[in-house]
């Protein structure tokens, strides 16, 4: 009997212990977070939508944190989209059993994004004179840009956050000039 029950513990223990190598090394994709990330999202703004795909989450057992990848998510605001490469995030599972903020970074690739339209999205969201006259002098041109993004343990975006990119192919008419 006893020798019944060290098996079923060793293999217990075994079984885990490959479970948590295989979440290591090769992670799992799931999109059952999917409808929760959308609502968060709506609760920030109610015109922001996201469309994701699958989420890939890879296990960094020595951080003790979860790395979450999409890619090809598009972000919506009313009826203006941006497609995006992918958003990582590193989740803390301290604070994920804590029930509390868990996001420490955000980091966001976008595909090549027509700057009039970008700006467009912008100037729906925040309109400013600067950003109308900006729309009305771009007449081309690409962006594609990298954002790094920071919280706080309350959920706050920190001063901190980096935002790189490239602009290719742009046309700016002042004055009838190029």
């Amino acid at each position: 009997m006893k020798k019944i029950i060290y098996r079923s513990i060793f293999s217990l223990i075994i079984l885990a212990f490959l479970f948590l190598v295989y979440l290591t090394i090769f992670g799992i994709e799931t999109s059952k977070f999917n409808t929760q990330i959308e609502n968060k999202l709506k609760t920030i703004n109610k015109d922001f939508a996201i469309q994701l795909n699958q989420i890939k989450l890879v296990l960094d057992p020595l951080k003790f944190q979860l790395n979450a990848k999409t890619l090809g998510p598009k972000l919506k605001y009313k009826n203006k989209s941006i497609d995006l490469e992918n958003i990582q995030t590193k989740i803390s599972l301290k604070s994920l059993l804590e029930n509390q903020f868990s996001l420490e970074n955000l980091i966001i690739s976008t595909k090549s994004l027509e700057i009039k339209n970008l700006v467009s999205i912008a100037r729906s969201i925040n309109t400013n004179t600067e950003l109308f006259i900006l729309e009305n002098l771009i007449k081309k041109g690409y962006l594609i840009a990298d954002l790094n993004l920071n919280f706080d343990e309350k959920g706050n975006l920190k001063d901190n956050f980096i935002i790189t990119g490239l602009v290719k192919d742009t046309k700016i008419d002042i004055f009838k000039k190029y």
